[in-house]
């Protein structure tokens, strides 16, 4: 037999307090010109490790499932890398992700530089 519920009882609004505390946090604003720096780096500091390795851009394209001309425009700060090709990388470069964030500065940081 189903229970039933009083009228005079106040419904439970279970998912309110199952919510977690509302965080503020700092807006982080990516401008085209953050966007551009961030794609250098991550393009120099693959480009430095694959000269470590002795490799080509061919032999890194391969590794990737790639073209070579999309390694130089990786490298080139030319286009986005997404997050699964850059662990591609990394498994190619034998280098943890973390290896090409290594030199970004925060851009709070390199606006206070230039």
């Amino acid at each position: 037999m189903e229970a039933q519920h009083s009228l005079s009882e106040p419904a439970l609004d279970l998912q309110a307090a199952n919510d977690p505390p509302m965080r503020h946090l700092r807006p982080a604003p990516i401008t085209p010109s953050d966007t551009r720096y961030i794609q250098e780096r991550l393009g120099r500091a693959i480009r430095l490790r694959r000269r470590i390795m002795d490799l080509t851009l061919q032999d890194l394209a391969g590794a990737c499932g790639v073209t070579f001309q999309q390694v130089h425009k990786y490298e080139s700060g030319l286009c986005s890398i997404s997050a699964a090709q850059l662990w591609a990388i990394a498994q190619a470069l034998e280098a943890p992700v973390s290896y090409f964030y290594a030199t970004l500065a925060a851009p709070e940081a390199r606006r206070a530089e230039a």
